[in-house]
C-alpha cells in the first residue's frame, strides 16, 4: 500500500471517530435530569379492628411524566426516559390524636406498580417504627430499583400494607409525597 493511501485511510479513520464522538456529545447534550414529586396523595387507613398484618391504603395516581419532560426538552418524552429512581417517600398524618397516629404502625412498606409495567414492586419499608407518637413517617426508599420501564405509563398504583401493633378507635387521614429523580436523553 503506497504511503499516500495509508495516510488516506488514517484519515479516513481518524474521521470517523471524531464523526461517533460528535454524535455522543449531541446526545449529551440532549438530556435532561429531573426531580419529580407526586405531592398531596391523599388516602385513608381505616380502622384497625386488631393489631396484625393489614393493607392500609391503596390509590391510583395519575402523573403525566410525557408533558413534565416536554416542558424541559420538547424533543424528548416518556419514551426516552433512560432511568428514574425513588429518592424519598413521606407519610404526614393529617389530625390523628395521642393514641391514633403512626405509631400505630409496627412497620409498613410501600408497593409500586403502573400501567405499562404491572409487577408490584416494594420501593420503599419502614422495618421497625418505634411505639412513639408520630405525625410524619420517613419511610426509607430503595433506590437501587430503575424504575424506568414503570414511567413508560400516566397511571401509577401504590399500595401501603403494615402490621399494626394496636387496634384504633378511628380512621387515619394522611397524605403521600413520593419523590423521584428521573434522566431522560437520546
Amino acid at each position: 500500500m503506497s504511503r499516500k493511501n495509508l495516510l488516506s485511510v488514517y484519515a479516513l479513520c481518524l474521521g470517523s471517530i471524531l464523526a461517533l464522538a460528535s454524535c455522543d456529545k449531541i446526545k449529551d447534550a440532549v438530556k435532561i435530569d429531573l426531580g419529580v414529586t407526586s405531592s398531596d396523595i391523599t388516602f385513608t387507613i381505616p380502622v384497625l379492628e386488631q393489631s396484625g398484618e393489614a393493607t392500609l391504603a391503596t390509590d391510583q395516581v395519575y402523573l403525566n411524566i410525557d408533558s413534565i419532560i416536554k416542558t424541559y426538552d420538547e424533543n424528548l418524552s416518556a419514551s426516552n426516559i433512560k432511568s428514574a429512581v425513588i429518592e424519598s417517600c413521606t407519610i404526614t398524618l393529617i389530625g390523628g390524636d395521642s393514641v391514633d397516629n403512626l405509631s400505630v404502625l409496627e412497620s409498613c412498606k410501600v408497593q409500586f406498580s403502573s400501567d405499562s409495567k404491572q409487577e408490584t414492586i416494594i420501593v420503599a419499608e419502614l422495618p421497625n417504627n418505634p411505639d412513639v407518637e408520630s405525625y410524619t413517617l420517613e419511610i426509607p426508599v430503595n433506590s437501587n430499583l430503575d424504575l424506568a420501564p414503570y414511567f413508560k405509563s400516566k397511571n401509577f398504583s401504590y399500595k401501603l400494607t403494615g402490621v399494626s401493633r394496636r387496634a384504633t378507635s378511628q380512621k387515619l387521614e394522611c397524605k403521600a409525597t413520593v419523590s423521584y429523580h428521573i434522566v431522560a436523553g437520546l
